[in-house]
C-alpha cells in the first residue's frame, strides 16, 4: 500500500485528505479515488505531474491525439512503479479554475497479495473540497467572503448558488465510501476486477 497526503495548493487553511492506495493502482484509477476523496465532481479535465512526465487521459481513436506530444497514457503506468517514499508530485483538476494538489507520498508497504486488503481508502483530512467552477485558488476567499459575509454585495446569489456548503466540513466516512465507489466504478468502466 501506498499512503498518500493530497493538499490543495494555494488555500489557507489547508484542504487535504491522506488515503491508501494500492501499489499496482494506475494513474487513471487514482485519479477516480482522488476525485472521490476531495470530493470533486469529475467535470473536467486532470493531469499528473511526476518528475519530468506528464500523464493524462488518452483517446487514442481521437484524431487530434499526438503521440509525440510528450504526455503520456495515464492508463499505462501504475504508481508503485513511479514514485518511492517522499516523492512528491501535481495532480492538476479543471485547467480553468486550476485546482492544483500537491501529493507527498508518506509511506510505502509490500502488497498484501489480498484484494480486501488492498483497497483503496480515506482516512483522515480536514476541511470541505471547493465547490466545481467556483473560481479555483484565487478566487476561492472571495467566494468565502461573499459566501459567509452577510453583508457582502454578491451573498445572497453565492448563498443560493453554494446551496448546503459548507467550507469547515470534512466527514472521513463520506470521503471513504466516495473512494470506494469511484474505484469500484473506475475498474469497472476499465473491464478490470
Amino acid at each position: 500500500m501506498i499512503e498518500l497526503k493530497i493538499e490543495l495548493i494555494g488555500i489557507k487553511p489547508p484542504i487535504w485528505r491522506r488515503i491508501f492506495v494500492p501499489n499496482d493502482i494506475s494513474l487513471d484509477i487514482l485519479h477516480s479515488v482522488l476525485q472521490g476523496a476531495m470530493p470533486w465532481q469529475d467535470y473536467h479535465l486532470h493531469e499528473f505531474e511526476i518528475g519530468e512526465d506528464r500523464f493524462e487521459a488518452r483517446d487514442e481513436s481521437d484524431d487530434s491525439w499526438d503521440p509525440n506530444d510528450g504526455r503520456k497514457d495515464e492508463k499505462r503506468f501504475t504508481l508503485g512503479k513511479l514514485v518511492k517514499k517522499g516523492s512528491q508530485f501535481t495532480y492538476t483538476y479543471d485547467f480553468g479554475d486550476g485546482w492544483r494538489h500537491l501529493v507527498t507520498v508518506e509511506k510505502i508497504s509490500k502488497p498484501t497479495g489480498r484484494p480486501d486488503l488492498d483497497f483503496p481508502a480515506c482516512v483522515a483530512g480536514e476541511r470541505a473540497c471547493p465547490p466545481e467552477d467556483c473560481g479555483g485558488p484565487y478566487s476561492y476567499e472571495e467566494f468565502l467572503d461573499a459566501l459567509t459575509d452577510k453583508h457582502h454585495p454578491e451573498h445572497r446569489g453565492t448563498k443560493q448558488w453554494a446551496g448546503a456548503f459548507e467550507p469547515e466540513v470534512f466527514s472521513v466516512q463520506q470521503a471513504n465510501a466516495a473512494v470506494g465507489a469511484m474505484f469500484v466504478w473506475a475498474k469497472e468502466c476499465r473491464g478490470l476486477k
